[in-house]
């Protein structure tokens, strides 16, 4: 079974949060969607050695519209002995670099409860201060098209939704 692309970012956001949010924006534009929940198997490190362990996670996909087969699937991650990390996979069809994408990126963006690349210094700390999961996470957001300096959130997004063509 071939396993599909997907996209993998770490956000400040709740799973409940990023997954309501493309909900609202999916019934802004008209499409159906359907929900799904399930299992993942992460790793969990106690020490210096990994134990597996499984955890839930939510999910939407859209099926029909011009962006028919995005998928988000979202999920909380336990990596070390304390703090979670909120993780979201995208699969999106036409990649990263088509235009009704990246509306949609920014509208999520824009419409979240929080800046999803920027975390608290006590998140920060509980979860493991030097992770390089923070630049990372801000790289990818910058590599999207997203301004990612201090105070540049709420962002406004250039286009309008929900897109004309759909």
């Amino acid at each position: 079974m071939v396993r599909r692309a997907t996209f993998d970012l770490e956000v400040s956001v709740s799973p409940v949060h990023a997954i309501k949010t493309l909900r609202l924006l999916a019934e802004e534009a008209g499409w159906t969607m359907e929900r799904h929940e399930g299992s993942r198997l992460v790793d969990r490190f106690a020490i210096i050695m990994p134990m597996a362990q499984s955890t839930r996670t939510l999910g939407i996909r859209i099926l029909d519209g011009p962006l028919s087969g995005l998928e988000m699937t979202t999920w909380s991650e336990t990596r070390g002995s304390a703090g979670a990390l909120n993780i979201i996979s995208l699969v999106l069809p036409g990649g990263t670099d088509h235009p009704l994408i990246q509306t949609l990126l920014e509208h999520w963006v824009s419409q979240v409860p929080r800046c999803p690349w920027q975390w608290s210094f006590s998140e920060r700390s509980k979860i493991g201060y030097m992770l390089p999961v923070w630049r990372k996470a801000r790289r990818k957001f910058r590599d999207l098209g997203f301004e990612t300096k201090k105070m540049s959130w709420p962002n406004e997004p250039k286009s309008r939704w929900p897109p004309s063509e759909s």
